[in-house]
């Protein structure tokens, strides 16, 4: 739930929804912004309110307000309210489960920086081993890294690609009449030297494949030896993940017995909350008779349930 927040901030959220969904918007939202941002009454008056309310925390001076639409259905404010009921059974051993899993948190961070402590050490004499292997490998690398560099530049054998197009063009205009018998001596000899050139070309394309296995080669077996002389890269351990306090205990109660996350227990509880704090009356129309009868039912007995949160001391 949130804490960090005004409760009249929280208040004013659901106010706007409500009045985003209700008709004559502008003239609802200021009666609900009225209700919402009025303090709260001292405890004689709180006391009042609950005999003339049936036991209801909404103060005297929130005059009923009646919308056609509110942010949640039947059934949500219904699971609003047996998670409030949650929140109100799990305050008392609240304290004591938060302070159990701070226990635990503090043991958990113990083990945790003994086992950084030892991934640290490992991970130096890791990177050690793994250093001493590579400067081994280097000068051989550089080697095949200047013959691979060689290789492709020369990968077209010394020509350049207009030459080899040029070349393509004249022999196969030559092989073309060769093949009608009408051939001379310069077009055998066309088609002899484009042989030749291409046969460059394939050499250059080999030379440059072979630099790149062998470079490639190198990488596996340097990758081998890092392995079998170093072992596996050690694994950083993963901290423990943070407690909460006893706030965050009711909480997360509340998200469980409503059936939903914690970020929507948080928005769902706080729209509930401010719909009883507002003294919200749902009106049918855009909802049944009996969906109307049941959110109103819903938002009466959260009413009651902000007097037992207060009494168990939960933050509302």
């Amino acid at each position: 739930m949130p804490r960090s927040l005004p409760r009249k901030v929280g208040l004013l959220s659901c106010v706007l929804l409500i009045a985003a969904y209700a008709p004559g918007g502008a003239a609802q939202f200021g009666k609900l912004k009225k209700a919402a941002e009025q303090k709260a009454v001292g405890s004689a008056a709180n006391a009042a309110t609950e005999a003339a309310t049936g036991g209801s925390c909404v103060p005297l001076d929130r005059p009923p307000i009646q919308v056609d639409a509110v942010p949640l259905t039947a059934a949500q404010m219904a699971k609003v309210n047996a998670g409030l009921d949650a929140e109100i059974a799990a305050a008392p051993g609240a304290k004591q489960e938060a302070e159990r899993q701070q226990k635990q948190a503090e043991q958990d961070q113990k083990a945790y920086e003994k086992a950084q402590t030892d991934y640290e050490k490992r991970n130096q004499a890791y990177d050690a081993c793994t250093a001493k292997v590579t400067e081994q490998a280097n000068a051989k690398s550089d080697t095949l890294n200047k013959k691979s560099e060689a290789a492709g530049e020369n990968v077209l054998g010394g020509v350049t690609q207009e030459q080899i197009e040029e070349q393509g063009k004249k022999a196969q205009a030559a092989a073309q009449r060769v093949s009608e018998g009408k051939g001379t001596a310069e077009d055998r000899q066309t088609l002899a030297d484009f042989q030749a050139m291409m046969a460059k070309v394939q050499s250059g394309s080999a030379q440059a494949m072979a630099a790149s296995q062998e470079s490639q080669a190198l990488n596996a077996e340097t990758t081998k030896r890092i392995e079998t002389e170093c072992g596996k890269k050690p694994e950083a351990p993963v901290a423990p993940a943070s407690t909460g306090v006893a706030a965050d205990v009711i909480s997360s109660a509340g998200a469980k017995a409503a059936g939903v996350d914690a970020t929507t227990w948080r928005q769902w509880r706080e729209d509930m909350i401010a719909l009883a704090m507002s003294n919200t009356v749902v009106k049918p129309g855009k909802v049944s008779q009996a969906d109307a009868d049941a959110m109103n039912q819903s938002i009466k007995e959260t009413g009651k349930k902000i007097c037992d949160l207060k009494k168990a001391g939960v933050p509302i």
